[in-house]
């Protein structure tokens, strides 16, 4: 699918409303994956679609037929400000969406993984000593699904440390669940988690027992399972250091 027919059939604008032919959605993704500029337009699209969708749920957004029905020349000048006031707060809480909830959403995304792993960490094993406890600064690496950067992703791993939180940005896909495969330079797979699924904020997150990480570079697979074909839907690198 070439950018002359993506902009002329507004593919981007019918993907985002999930009104798109099953043929076209399977081309327009299979170029999203290789094209920066569109997956871009695709998260831009997202947003702004969000951010009316949080407007509405506020009640920002009035709905004009009962005010207008009265007739009266006093309600449509209410009618006119009430849409100005509304067409701010959808301004102001733009600007908070692209700029400050990001910075936040960050913050607490790694607050949520803190308390997914420590649940985790209960459910995998009994706590037999009060030694086996959870793991206080446990280390987390965020894999942003963009191609906008090809900066190699590093963390450092102390002795100390039991687990490494791999947090996985991605973007519109038409797969519900994934595998995440970690290999060696000798191409050896060290690690694998299946059946992930995303979290409240669109996100994946695998926790990975640190001592079957090597040191050095690694990279890592994302692969959409479910439903089938599956299939390759991004490619990360990871380097660890060790203390």
């Amino acid at each position: 699918m070439m950018h002359p027919q993506i902009e002329n059939d507004e593919i981007v604008e019918r993907y985002v409303q999930r009104t798109l032919a099953r043929e076209q959605q399977d081309a327009f993704e299979e170029h999203l994956f290789g094209c920066s500029e569109c997956f871009e337009k695709v998260q831009d699209a997202e947003r702004f679609r969000a951010g009316i969708r949080q407007a509405s749920v506020r009640g920002l957004l009035d709905d004009d037929a009962t005010i207008a029905s009265r007739g009266s020349r006093w309600m449509i000048w209410t009618l006119a400000a009430t849409t100005c006031a509304a067409a701010a707060c959808i301004a102001i809480a733009g600007w908070m969406y692209f700029n400050e909830i990001p910075r936040l959403r960050r913050e607490l995304d790694r607050s949520v993984s803190q308390l997914a792993l420590e649940r985790q960490a209960r459910t995998e094993r009994p706590v037999v000593a009060s030694t086996d406890a959870a793991e206080a600064n446990t280390p987390l690496v965020i894999l942003q699904a963009s191609r906008a950067s090809e900066k190699p992703i590093t963390t450092e791993l102390s002795p100390e440390s039991k687990r490494l939180v791999v947090w996985i940005e991605i973007g519109p896909s038409r797969y519900r669940r994934f595998q995440i495969e970690l290999f060696s330079t000798d191409n050896r797979r060290v690690a694998s988690v299946t059946n992930l699924e995303r979290g409240p904020y669109g996100a994946l997150v695998a926790s990975l027992p640190a001592e079957k990480l090597p040191s050095g570079a690694l990279r890592i697979t994302l692969t959409g399972q479910d439903p089938g074909p599956a299939s390759v839907v991004g490619d990360y690198q990871l380097t660890i250091h060790r203390r």
